[in-house]
């Protein structure tokens, strides 16, 4: 069916259901990412060095499923894989609430990683399917959007529940986490006629050339990769660890002040995000990739003069996380548009779930790495090296060769995407 001219740059209706179920699913996951790390450690007496391999044990199960979830979502869709991925999801995650023993802590982890696995990869090609490429960006910037308002309210609504001393009260709210993704299921069970795969197609995509091979024979996938890997490990896999450490250990901010700097990061992404897409509309995408990195860059730079000048500490902190949103909000619809533009339809599970490794192998060797450096005492080294590799790869970002930007159409069918 023919939508009209001017309704060409509106997002379909099943990409607004779709954005409902990410946003509910988002406000579950809110409700216990702030907490995740003092469950294990003050509520459940797991002492800290395992607490931080159990989680580093995750994103490694993470990684060695997501061969296997690329090659399923290729055979038999994004929504089918993406149902089953927050199906077992939402039970791991409840079963956060049941944790009585390290043994029981590797076990729930392992059951999250393999979810956490396919959700990412099916729903970014699911994603892909609802909607025309020139929209496309558009529906990532949106997706990141309502993740942060959903991470804000959630983490909101938990602070004013969580009890240290009542396991009780983070008992229900991994329940209520866990009933989330059972919701988000609801919602895709209303978007019935796409990312499924008949007999037929699967036959035929059976006797395409294709694999794992295509897709690392693919040149300037293999460079996007490495740009986006490398960008993750110097922006996004350091703040866990080495911004909330430096903060308190070298800058001397008292832990509760980091809120501050998280509310207002979740609140740019949440308020600036789409007013931010319409500027990129028009922008090469490789040049987008730089500016974002060029943000991260200028956001660790600032965190400097936190550990300098320590009368500074708290504006600095909070001025470093409004920065770095800015890059957020460029990088968030730009690289998924990118992947999605260079995957070929009957691979595209398998180049969405390459891209979600690098989110894997990158936040691995963040934590890994900071801990190290600023253990060490290094914090100009570890500063350092994240300002200067964010500045070398934005050069290396603008001389990627990408495909040009598809153009804006006057009307979009039902049927753009591929079903």
């Amino acid at each position: 069916m023919l939508l009209n001219e001017d309704k060409a740059d509106r997002l379909p209706p099943d990409v607004r259901r779709m954005l409902l179920g990410v946003t509910l699913s988002a406000l579950g996951n809110g409700l216990v990412l702030p907490f995740a790390f003092v469950y294990f450690h003050s509520v459940r007496h797991i002492p800290t060095s395992i607490a931080g391999l159990v989680f580093s044990y995750g994103a490694i199960v993470s990684l060695v499923a997501a061969p296997v979830v690329g090659s399923l979502i290729d055979k038999w869709g994004p929504r089918p894989i993406l149902m089953l991925s927050l199906a077992i999801t939402g039970i791991g995650y409840a079963s956060f609430s049941l944790i009585r023993s390290v043994p029981d802590a590797f076990l729930v982890m392992t059951i999250c990683a393999v979810g956490n696995s396919a959700v990412w990869p099916s729903q970014g090609a699911l994603s892909t399917e609802l909607t025309p490429d020139h929209l496309r960006e558009r529906i990532y910037g949106a997706q990141f959007a309502l993740l942060n308002l959903g991470l804000g309210l959630g983490g909101l609504a938990s602070s004013l529940v969580v009890v240290i001393d009542k396991p009780r009260t983070f008992e229900v709210l991994y329940i209520g986490d866990g009933i989330s993704f059972f919701v988000y299921i609801l919602v895709v069970l209303t978007l019935r006629d796409v990312g499924h795969r008949s007999k037929e197609q699967r036959a035929h995509h059976a006797t395409l050339e294709g694999g794992w091979g295509d897709v690392i024979r693919d040149r300037i996938f293999v460079k996007v990769w490495i740009v986006s890997l490398f960008a993750i490990f110097l922006s996004y896999s350091q703040l866990e660890v080495g911004f909330t450490s430096f903060a308190t250990t070298v800058a001397d901010v008292k832990p509760a002040r980091l809120a501050w700097a998280y509310a207002v990061n979740t609140a740019v992404i949440a308020i600036f995000q789409l007013w931010v897409i319409k500027k990129l509309e028009k922008m090469p995408r490789a040049r987008g990739l730089a500016i974002a990195m060029l943000f991260w860059a200028a956001a660790w730079a600032i965190l400097a003069v936190a550990g300098v000048m320590k009368g500074l500490a708290i504006p600095a902190i909070i001025l470093c996380q409004f920065v770095f949103a800015l890059g957020e909000m460029i990088w968030s619809p730009i690289m998924p548009a990118i992947v999605n533009q260079l995957a070929p339809d009957h691979l595209r599970g398998r180049y969405n779930s390459a891209s979600t490794n690098t989110w894997q192998i990158g936040m691995i060797m963040g934590p890994a790495s900071a801990g190290v450096l600023l253990g060490a005492g290094l914090w100009g080294v570890w500063l350092g090296v994240l300002f200067g590799g964010l500045l070398l790869l934005s050069f290396f970002a603008l001389r990627l060769k990408l495909p040009e930007r598809p153009p804006r159409r006057s009307s979009v069918t039902a049927s753009d995407g591929p079903d």
